[in-house]
């Protein structure tokens, strides 16, 4: 653990040897002839081994006007609250992150880092040597936003672009689809949620698991299950894949729990079933509710661990939008003061009594949070199968934050424009068939929080008109001479677009109201 921090003056040479403790070697670097506030950071470890962290600056409050530098004093265990710091890119809290937790944190409240001490920062934005010289090369939405997630054990971002080629359909004639998908860091609004969307039948659950066995096999067989590729450089690949599906209808075999690298890309799957046969070659009947508790159970002591139980918290709080979870107060499950035990069968004892919905998007959320490491791929068919509207939204909201935090994608398939309306235009893929015709299409408008009636004329167009009150009330106007007569068979029990859809298939039939 780290004893203490040191200053190493200008052109003083740096000691070779050492254990337990910090350097800052003073850099003479200049910030428009007015401070010298830079200084490199070293640890030494446990093991005296010398990890160089990178460049930071740190200020003063109230210095003079005739002042240079912070008055630091040559030895101490924690900075003074008159004092604070600043790393001046992403790789040194990086690097600080690969020293492990204890480390990290040791370093950033010794050196009062306003990346991590949000009180702190607000007051150093009033110092001048704050936008002077501590922001010079880093912008404050940089600071609270990248520094600030990397400061509190969060992963550094990649920007992904990567593209996934359906294998040939039957109809050879016709070219293949290529889906293309790109993830911009601290892009607003987030582009690490992607979303195809169709109607039923139309091979969103088909293209997932053909995305899966590109990813996850060997040897892919191109020709059944398409291409899957990055077109960034090798950071940006995927370090592991999870699968989502709660489907009881899907036909799929559901992926193995890979975790030796050795043996290909790792992947884990969260679902109903279960993977393997029977010994006569049948699918294993798919997981009891007492089994669903039991792995929920082992996935919330997992998630009291280390740095897993911060973004757990975090993310079951997003989901306290939703009165159920709010009064439950999921959270208190991983409470440290528990034994593994009693966190398990608490954890069981609260799942057995939530609704079908709760269950899967607790257990859901809890097994991501579990699964997800950095680089991960997931894959989720149809979440809002069991979710209503506000419950799905709040989900994707949270999903897409913890994404964020560990460097991940997801793709979701979907038939639901409440899904759309949480991810902008450039992360939705429109999917149609005909016959064995499939096309992919971006909607026309913009997406992100769109009114849900309006992406969904967007997305699924004529069907629409096509279906449910709008054949109803299209037959009513047919049989009707009059906007009136029209009216009256509804017996005043019509909402008001329904009124106004009856007021102009009648002006379009050229009725006289």
């Amino acid at each position: 653990m780290i004893e203490y921090f040191k200053v190493v003056a200008e052109g003083e040479s740096l000691p070779a040897v050492g254990k337990n403790h910090v350097l800052l070697w003073t850099d003479n670097w200049d910030d428009w002839f007015t401070y010298s506030t830079q200084y490199i950071v070293f640890v030494f470890d446990d093991n005296a081994v010398r990890h160089r962290i990178g460049n930071v600056k740190i200020g003063q409050f109230g210095m003079k006007s005739d002042q240079r530098r912070p008055t630091l004093p040559g030895k101490f265990d924690q900075i003074g609250d008159e004092f604070f710091s600043l790393g001046q890119d992403d790789e040194y809290y990086d690097n600080l992150n690969k020293l492990g937790p204890d480390v990290r944190d040791r370093v950033l409240q010794g050196l009062g880092d306003i990346a991590l001490d949000a009180d702190r920062c607000l007051r150093a934005m009033d110092e001048k040597v704050t936008g002077v010289s501590l922001l010079r090369s880093v912008t404050r939405s940089t600071v609270e936003g990248q520094f600030r997630r990397l400061a509190t054990g969060g992963a550094r971002l990649n920007e992904f672009r990567f593209i996934y080629t359906a294998p040939p359909t039957r109809n050879s004639r016709v070219d293949q689809i290529s889906l293309s998908f790109e993830v911009e860091p601290e892009s607003m609004p987030p582009t690490n949620i992607h979303v195809l969307i169709g109607r039923n039948g139309v091979g969103k659950t088909h293209m997932l698991n053909n995305m899966s066995r590109a990813l996850i096999d060997k040897e892919p067989d191109e020709s059944k299950v398409g291409i899957f590729e990055c077109v960034t450089d090798d950071k940006s690949s995927f370090a592991n894949l999870v699968s989502v599906t709660f489907s009881a209808f899907d036909p799929f075999e559901p992926l193995p729990n890979r975790r030796d690298r050795l043996d290909g890309l790792p992947c884990a799957y969260v679902g109903l079933k279960r993977p393997g046969k029977t010994k006569s070659g049948s699918p294993l009947p798919p997981k009891t509710p007492e089994k669903l508790s039991e792995e929920f159970g082992a996935s919330v002591l997992v998630c009291s661990q280390g740095a897993r139980l911060s973004r757990w918290r975090r993310a079951l709080q997003m989901l306290e939008t939703d009165p159920i979870f709010r009064a439950l107060d999921v959270a208190t499950l991983a409470d440290d003061t528990q034994t593994e035990k009693e966190i398990r069968f608490a954890a069981r004892r609260l799942f057995g009594k939530l609704s079908s919905g709760h269950k899967i998007v607790l257990l859901t959320i809890t097994r991501l949070v579990e699964t997800v490491e950095e680089r991960t791929l997931v894959l989720l068919d149809e979440p809002e199968a069991h979710l209503h509207p506000p419950l799905l939204s709040a989900f994707v909201r949270s999903l897409s934050d913890l994404l964020v935090n560990r460097n991940g994608v997801a793709i979701i398939a979907t038939h639901s424009p409440v899904v759309v309306q949480e991810v902008p235009k450039s992360c939705v893929w429109k999917i149609r068939r005909s016959g064995h015709v499939v096309a992919a299409e971006r909607p026309d408008i913009e997406t992100f929080g769109e009114n849900v009636g309006i992406l969904t004329r967007e997305i699924f167009g004529l069907e629409v008109t096509d279906a449910g009150f709008h054949r109803l009330l299209r037959e009513s106007v047919q049989s009707s001479d009059t906007l009136a007569q029209a009216l009256k068979k509804f017996d005043g029990e019509l909402g008001g677009e329904a009124r106004a859809l009856i007021r102009a298939l009648v002006l379009n039939r050229g009725e006289k109201q």
